[in-house]
């Protein structure tokens, strides 16, 4: 069965739409795209029109691809001042001569709303919409085998603690054991029906194009084999704007609340 994270980004979305305008808010979302990488520009127009729909404020600063790293620390020193930048985005890949770890560093916690911080008050959004996918299957997971196939160690050490904590255990050493296969590997097609178990569930967070038309790191004859896969288009992207929409509204919604005791 096909995972249908659309269905699921347009319910968040819907939702956040409605407490913005309960709560009287005005969100505001700073997105840094350094270079033009023909995938950021994709997300980044994905993101813009989403935020658009539901009320938030989105602004897009494009700075070189021989922008220095002095150049990008000081935006973001500038937008962790701004009180109308409740969330602070930098686009990745970055270009090879910007220092990634600093980068993320710099942007103030409570307005990392990609989460890659250690000391972010958010849960990365393709995390979230990870969760998300897993819970939608209404399958009991608990205790089952699961393998993330990663190059980002970032990335998959997090999401390993996440699923410990909600009870997946993470020590499946080859697809074909794995009850849960995520991958992430950024390879198209390359996980084939023969290197998965049978009536697993899988989650595809690669994205890739070929010709211009995206491709997941799972090729689509594996749905024949599992109980669900989340598709490329349609799966994990969608979830993660709608948890980025969602983590910038609650970045704002704190701001107020702090402002209001003070």
């Amino acid at each position: 069965m096909v995972l249908d994270g659309k269905k699921l980004a347009r319910q968040i979305r819907e939702q956040v739409k409605k407490n913005i305008e309960k709560d009287k808010l005005k969100p505001g979302l700073a997105a840094i795209l350094i270079g033009k990488d023909p995938g950021s520009l994709v997300y980044l127009s994905l993101k813009r029109k989403a935020a658009k729909k539901i009320g938030i404020h989105f602004r897009e600063i494009a700075l070189s691809g021989k922008a220095s790293q002095k150049k990008v620390l000081n935006l973001i020193d500038k937008l962790n001042k701004n009180k109308t930048i409740h969330g602070i985005i930098v686009q990745f890949p970055l270009p090879r001569h910007l220092k990634p770890n600093p980068i993320i560093k710099a942007i103030l916690p409570a307005k990392d709303v990609d989460g890659f911080n250690p000391e972010s008050k958010f849960i990365p959004p393709t995390h979230q919409a990870i969760l998300k996918l897993l819970k939608a299957t209404n399958k009991n997971l608990k205790n089952k085998k699961t393998l993330i196939l990663s190059e980002n160690p970032v990335f998959a050490d997090l999401l390993a603690k996440i699923l410990q904590k909600r009870g997946l255990r993470c020590p499946a050493k080859d697809p074909r054991q794995a009850d849960v296969l995520i991958v992430a590997l950024g390879k198209p097609k390359i996980i084939k029906p023969k290197m998965v178990k049978e009536n697993s569930v899988v989650i595809d967070v690669g994205y890739t194009r070929i010709r211009g038309k995206p491709a997941g790191d799972v090729s689509p004859e594996v749905q024949k084999k599992v109980a669900y896969l989340s598709p490329v288009p349609g799966g994990v992207g969608p979830l993660t704007v709608a948890y980025l929409l969602r983590n910038t509204y609650l970045a704002c919604k704190k701001t107020r609340l702090q402002t209001n005791k003070k």
